[in-house]
This record gives structure tokens, sequence and C-alpha cells, in this order.
């Protein structure tokens, strides 16, 4: 085919000729030229010169007749057309150089009545014309595989083009052929044909290194890592992550890895002719799948971009395109469509435009429509080694945090008394775990605890984690405990939340094995530590769950359980003490016993006057606060104030809700009390009767009682009978007489005498006697031991 420089050269040469022959016979007056260019700056032609390259073209401008006032400027060119080294040579004469700025057609002429000649005669047509292709730059080449979109194939045998972009073929010369092209490493060359002045086409086949795997050690290295030596590779394979090569000492692709993305080059020589360095040309043996990855901001409060990069090019760059999460906030998807921003051969954008606060999980998954420049897909269906995806999470804030949940987790050492304690859980110090969730797009914490009139703990700022613990936490039992957090996102945006805490409940073991039972502490109205105990006796139920345990439990609003504060007045006080007094699974209870409750103040602790506390619980039928102690029976009933200790005492015989409440009492008074008034007599002739009753019955059995004391000593008169009878002399026989002893001895004798006489009337012993010896020895005691009893 001819160029098309030539052929437009020739066309406009060929109409110069015309108008010189239709204009020059009629009369020699009229000026006309012809530019004569055969040759280069440093090559010479037989013809006019079509095609230059990086070289100006010699042109010599001959004129009919001899004019004047003709130079450079006398030419209407084209854009980028330089006229260089212009020169006189006569006045019909001249020589000059064409070029140009850039690749670009070359054209000059001389239009109409431009030039005259020394009798002011012009040219009347245009004249001096003359074109050709200038190439300022040397041409390049482009490689390209037969069947395949880019510089990458998955098979053995192809088909390759080499595409100028300007001819390779001027002024009937062909400056290029296949010995200006080779492939590295070295590939065999085959069919190496020209298609036109710009193209030519070779085969060639991919050629594997079979040695044994075991003499082809792979090694996962950093792409910046240099080779040890010439016989050495870099290439990707499956067997190292994207981010690393695999290094083998081979110039081949392995046969033992399947997939791989192996570089060959074709290098073409230097093309002096063309004014054509040396080049060389990558393109691979690709049987690797792309892999792709997203790119958004960690944290947005307005719009913002996401980017799918893949590894490689693909055939359809946007064939897949970013999920959203359905748990997140909304995304405008005509946005996503309308805002679609390719930003190059492997990567490309989305404008994402969420319709409120939350956290955006966005994902992207290879599919069968993923394919490469190669043809390698991502069906993991068909080879689940190729699978990919890739996933972001973006924090998105149009306002505050989202309301998230609190949730507490309170730890103490248990008393032996209590339901389900072990040995091991009688130690340590209680503690308050805090824990939070949900706080979407939160990314710090400030969390504290409130209580009574004006407690609190320090807050504890800056915390980034979902959990704190607070240590040497003691818990009040009837106190509600306000725990507060507040919630940050980056932009500084915060939201308060706050949470009650109550002290869990507790179980005491109720059959009366513990009789003193200590409780958590109360809070006084002072903000003082208050003692409970309850007081327990064994069987103080008439029936009770098998477990017999007592629950002691925080009184919580939360769940419909009264408030003792909306029952305040001016004789009657809320305060901090409300609980619950419960049994397990039992909602009625017979008291046999009271179980007494002791609250234990201490001075400081209550220091009213005139306001005593009082423990009451809610009647639910009624709907009114009674008195605890009115739950027991008047027998049972007990409730006192000791007003030096400021301890309160009171028995319940109720299950029920207890809040302890300041009653107004009035002051004692300071005057002297008058005595109480004499009772009147008892005038009832009934009562009269009954006491003269009683008092003829004493009478009666006084009597009765004297009668029979008269009968037993008449019957004891008889035992001297009984002695002679057995032989026994009486005491006045064996005993010396008073006559006989000494002077000294009178007083002594008549002592003993008169002891013998009451032994004498002593009666008879009511066993039978034995013997004569053991009756000798019970009449005849003679010892000084004997003397001294009968004293």
């Amino acid at each position: 085919p001819m160029p098309k420089g030539f052929l437009l050269g020739g066309i406009h040469i060929a109409f110069a000729v015309l108008a010189v022959s239709l204009h020059a016979a009629p009369s020699l007056a009229q000026v006309t030229g012809v530019i004569h260019a055969v040759s280069t700056q440093s090559r010479s032609y037989g013809s006019p010169v079509v095609v230059s390259y990086m070289e100006p073209v010699n042109c010599t401008l001959h004129f009919n007749n001899e004019v004047v006032n003709f130079g450079p400027s006398s030419f209407t060119k084209t854009t980028g057309t330089l006229i260089i080294n212009f020169a006189e040579i006569s006045p019909s004469t001249y020589t000059f150089q064409l070029a140009a700025e850039s690749n670009a057609n070359v054209s000059v002429l001389i239009e109409p009545g431009t030039v005259r000649n020394a009798s002011n005669a012009t040219n009347s047509a245009t004249t001096a014309f003359f074109s050709f292709e200038y190439f300022a730059y040397p041409p390049s080449v482009m490689l390209r595989l037969y069947g395949f979109t880019g510089l990458k194939t998955n098979k053995l045998n192809n088909l390759a083009y080499l595409i100028f972009n300007s001819t390779t073929t001027y002024n009937n010369t062909d400056h290029f052929s296949s010995t200006f092209v080779s492939i590295s490493p070295m590939l065999d060359i085959s069919n190496f044909e020209q298609v036109d002045d710009k193209m030519y086409k070779f085969n060639f086949d991919i050629v594997k290194n079979d040695t044994a795997v075991d003499d082809l050690a792979i090694h996962c290295v950093s792409p910046s890592a240099g080779l040890p030596d010439a016989n050495h590779t870099q290439f990707l394979c499956n067997q190292c992550p994207r981010s690393e090569r695999c290094q083998i000492a081979s110039m081949y692709p392995p046969s033992s890895v399947e997939y791989v993305e192996f570089p060959f080059h074709v290098v073409i020589d230097a093309v002096p002719a063309l004014g054509m360095p040396g080049t060389s040309l990558s393109f691979f043996y690709d049987t690797l799948w792309a892999e792709v990855g997203l790119q958004a901001p960690a944290y947005a409060r307005g719009p913002f971009f996401v980017t799918v990069s893949w590894s490689e090019a693909l055939a359809d760059l946007t064939a897949v395109q970013p999920v959203f999460d359905p748990s997140g906030p909304a995304v405008d998807h005509e946005t996503l469509r309308l805002n679609l921003t390719v930003m190059g051969p492997t990567s490309f954008r989305v404008l994402v435009v969420p319709a409120g606060t939350g956290v955006l999980s966005i994902s992207i998954n290879g599919t069968e429509e993923t394919m490469d420049l190669a043809g390698n897909t991502n069906n993991f269906r068909s080879n689940t080694k190729s699978r990919t995806g890739a996933r972001v999470v973006v924090v998105y804030s149009a306002g505050p945090p989202l309301h998230g949940s609190l949730s507490f987790l309170y730890r103490r050492p248990f008393a032996p008394y209590e339901y389900g304690a072990d040995v091991t859980s009688v130690f340590g110090s209680p503690s308050l775990a805090v824990s939070w969730d949900s706080f979407v797009t939160a990314t710090r914490y400030d969390l504290w605890i409130e209580w009574g009139h004006n407690l609190s703990l320090p807050v504890v700022s800056n915390l980034t984690t979902s959990d704190y613990v607070f240590l040497e936490f003691h818990a009040m039992l009837g106190l509600q405990y306000i725990v507060g957090l507040r919630a940050y996102n980056i932009w500084g945006d915060s939201l308060v939340v706050r949470k009650i805490f109550l002290h869990p409940k507790v179980d005491v073991i109720a059959d009366g094995a513990y009789k003193i039972i200590g409780l958590p502490m109360l809070l006084s109205q002072r903000q003082t530590s208050v003692q409970l105990h309850a007081v327990i006796r064994r069987n103080s139920f008439l029936s009770m769950n098998p477990t017999k345990v007592l629950s002691f439990r925080t009184v919580d609003q939360q769940v419909g359980d009264i408030d003792p504060c909306s029952s305040n007045s001016q004789l009657l006080r809320c305060t901090f003490m409300n609980f619950h007094v419960e049994v397990p699974s039992t909602q009625f209870l017979v008291f046999r016993q009271p179980v007494r409750l002791q609250f234990s103040f201490g001075r400081h602790g209550w220091e009213d006057l005139y306001f005593r506390p009082q423990l009451r619980y809610w009647e639910a039928y009624h709907e009114e606060w009674r008195p605890a102690v009115a739950s027991c029976p008047l027998g049972q009933a007990y409730e006192n104030w000791n007003d030096l200790h400021r301890i309160y005492t009171v028995s319940l015989c109720h299950l029920s809700q207890f809040a302890v409440f300041e009653y107004f009492t009035a002051p004692a008074s300071t005057t002297t009390a008058q005595p109480p008034l004499r009772p009147e007599s008892y005038s009832d002739p009934v009562l009269l009767v009954v006491i003269a009753g009683v008092m003829v019955m004493v009478l009666l059995l006084c009597a009765i009682f004297y009668i029979m004391r008269t009968r037993r000593l008449v019957a004891s008169a008889g035992n001297k009978v009984i002695f002679r009878e057995l032989g026994i002399r009486p005491v006045t026989e064996r005993l010396p007489s008073r006559r006989q002893t000494t002077a000294g001895a009178i007083g002594d004798t008549s002592r003993q005498d008169d002891a013998l006489e009451l032994l004498s009337a002593i009666p008879a012993p009511s066993r039978p006697v034995e013997n004569a010896h053991d009756v000798a020895s019970l009449a005849a005691p003679t010892s000084s031991t004997a003397q001294v009893d009968y004293q």
C-alpha cells in the first residue's frame, strides 16, 4: 500500500504542475514557482521526499521570473512547520530546509498575489506547493498477543504482533525485519511476516522447565530482593503471598508449579534507519488469577470514597462492585452508580453516601466474571484456590455514637451463712465490673458512679476498652448506684448513657443454725454506713421452702417496686434504706416466731432529735405503708430505739417490700409528771364470792394436814415395846447415868441426855432390820461426830 504522505504529496505536486501549465503559457509576466526536494540532511533519493525521520528536508525553489522582496514569510505553512536555513541563490532561486516540532504532515505553499517580479506582476494562483510526512521522534512499537487484550497469555502456543506508530517502509525501502527481534529467555520465533508498513507478526512457543521438584526449590522473597545470579528468576506464584515473589534457579517456568505469572521479554534491537533505539517489550505466561483489595477511611463523617484495587488488569474492571452489609446504615446506590470513576487499568472508586450513623461493612468477592487479561477467573466453584475477596469497615458518624447498653458483674466474698457459699468464696475483696456494647462509632469512653446525695467515684477517662473493673467497691444494700458512661466518636461528638446498679440479692440460711446474720451495709441519710443484722431462731416458720432460705434484695423501681419517697409527708420521710424480704419460689409464709432486724446507726448516723427510724412494709391490698412491728401478734411484737447508741430494733412477721422511714416523735415534756390516780376498789360481788371460796378451801387443807401429822406422831410412841421384844435395851439403860459422871462432865452429860431423848423420838426405820448388830449401830452413836450432828 502507498503511504498516506506520499499520496497527498503527489496530489499537491500534480495540482501545482497543472496550474503552472495553465497559467505560464499565456503570459511570461505571471510569476510561478516550483520546489524540488529529493534529499534530507544525510540521505538522497531519486524522487521527491515523502517521509523523513528526524531529518530536515532540503528544498530548492525556482521561479520563472526574478522576484523581489521574497523571504520565509512569503510562505503559507501548516502549524508546527519549521523553515530553517533560508538562503537566496539568485533573484529566481532560493534554498531552505523544512522540518516540524512533532510528528506531523509538513506543507508549504505561496498564496496568490504574494510574490511579484520587477514589472510588478504577481502570481495569480497558488504556487510552490510542497508536502511530506515528518517524524520528529523515532517510531515506537507495541506488542500484542493474539486472542488476549493484554500482554499476558495462558497458552503455550502463541501468535504475537509488533505494531509501530509510524511506517517502517518509506521511499521504497523496508527498514525492519526479523533480524531485529528475539525473545528472552530464548524462545524460538517462527513465521515472521510483515502485515503492512507498520505491523509484523510471528509465532512462538512457551517452554517449561521439567526439572525435578527437589532440584527447583522455590523461595518467597521480597520484590526488592536482588537475584543471586543471572540463572535465577523472580515471578508470582500461588505458593507465596502476592506481596512477595517466588524465586527459583531457572530461566523458564517450572512444570511443578501450576499457577504462575512468569515474565518474558521481546527484545527489539536498534534500527538506525528509523532512528529507533533498542527496546524490550515484556509479556507474561500467566495462569494465576487476580486478587482484590479494598481501601476506605476507617472513620468518616460525610460522603467518602471506596477504592477497589486488583492485583492485575481485568477484562472488565467494574464487572463486580462493592457490597454493603444490610446491618449498617443504608447507602444510596444511585449515587454509587453516578459517581464511579476508573482510576486505571487495575482500580476504580465509588462515592458512598450513607443515610445515617453506623458501621458500614463493605466487601467484594471475585467471581467467574472477574477475568484477568490472560483469561484466568476467580470461579472458586471450579477452582477453590482462585477464591479472593476483601472487606473493610468504615465507622460513619452523622452525629454522636449510637445508644449502646451497659451490664454489671459484682463480685464479693460470701459469708458462711449465705446459701450456696463455698470455702473459696469467703476470701477476697469486692469489685464491680462494668462492661458496655453497641456504642456504634465510639472510640473512647469516660466512666463514673454516683450514689446518695452527692457521693461519687472519680471519673475514669479515655477508656478504649469495652469494660472496666472498680476494685474495692463495697456496694450497699437498698441503695441505687447510677453508673454513667460518656461515649465519644473520633470527631469529639459524645453521648451519655446512665444505668442503675443494685446490690445483688443476698440469700441467707434461715433454719436457725446461724442465729445472728450480718447483712450488707445500708446508707443513712447522713451518708454514713448502717450495720444491719437479722436474728433468726430455729423453727421460726410454720411453712418453708425446702432450701430454708430468706432473700434480701434492694428495691428495684424499674421492675415495678414502690417508691417510698412518694409517701413523704411532714411526719414521714423516706431514706436510702429500702429492701425486699422474700423466700425463693414462695409467695406466702406463716411465721411461727418473728424475725428481728437491728439497724446500728452510730452516734453520727442519726442526729435528728425529733425524728426516729421506723421500719414499714407495703400493704399492697390497701396500698399503704404500715409499721413492720404491726405485722406480728401482740405477744411477739417488738420495737425499740436505743437513743444512746442509736440502735433501732424491730420484729417482723411478714414478707414484703420494706422501707425505713424517718418518723416524727413529739419531744418529751420538761414539767414534773403528776402521780397516777389511785385505781378504784373492786366492788363486784362475784369476785368477793370467789375470794371467800378460795379461803375456805385453804383452811380445809390445813386442817387435813394437821390431823394426818398428829396421827403419825401417836403411832411412833410404840417403839419401846418393839425394842424390848427384840431384846434391845433402851438407850437410858445402856448409857451411864448423869449421876455417875464427874463434876466436870455434868454439863456435857446433860446435853448428851437431851440428845438421846430426841433420838428416842425418831420413828423406826422403814426397811426391815436384818440383825441385832445393825440395830445397835443405828441406836447407839457414841462418836464425837454424832454429837456434832445432834447439836
